[in-house]
């Protein structure tokens, strides 16, 4: 810097020369105090942008995954809806094979197909946001029935989980370990086989 004074070798300081230096020395500081909240500055703006930018992708990527699901749970719904309604058409041809011998219980029959239509017309055409506010209403309501209801379910839905799982006994695992057939455990009673001596 050529600003800077220095003094030659064995000379005496000039008066007033303390006086420049650190006036310099002030305004360098000065400087340098400007430059690092500048740069600070333009850091924590950099950091802001930033951080908005990866919230608004966040914000994107939440959207979209909302908007999946939305979509998944439209098309189980249009599903459940389709299935109750071919309930409702088999409970309606029952009623029918009924109509000639208990004319009564045939009534009954085509009232609950009726009811089951409706219903599923109900959630095929409500949006899932209505129809889970509907739902608590009506638990709000009927706090006794709905969860009578939901038991009932549950029960329902265990015995069709079996059912469907295979629940017969060729498709349990052998509990009698690899390799060990009913001959080897002794449990094919009644029945006799060559010894193999």
């Amino acid at each position: 810097m050529s600003n800077v004074y220095t003094p030659a070798a064995g000379s005496a300081s000039a008066p007033g020369t303390d006086t420049n230096l650190r006036d310099q020395a002030t305004d360098m500081a000065r400087d340098l105090k400007n430059k690092a909240s500048n740069v600070a500055d333009n850091l924590t703006n950099v950091a802001k942008e930033q951080v908005a930018s990866l919230g608004s992708a966040a914000k994107g990527l939440s959207e979209q995954a909302t908007s999946k699901i939305e979509d998944a749970v439209n098309r189980q719904k249009s599903v459940g809806a389709n299935y109750i309604g071919s309930v409702a058409r088999a409970v309606d041809r029952a009623a029918g094979e009924f109509e000639q011998e208990i004319p009564q219980a045939a009534s009954y029959m085509r009232q609950a197909s009726n009811q089951l239509q409706g219903f599923a017309d109900t959630i095929d055409g409500r949006d899932l946001r209505e129809l889970a506010g509907e739902v608590r209403e009506f638990a709000r309501q009927q706090p006794t029935i709905f969860f009578g209801g939901a038991v009932i379910l549950g029960f329902a839905a265990l015995r069709f989980f079996k059912s469907a799982g295979g629940g017969s006994a060729s498709s349990m695992p052998d509990s009698r370990g690899p390799g060990m057939d009913s001959r080897a455990a002794g449990m094919d009673y009644g029945r006799t086989y060559p010894r193999a001596d």
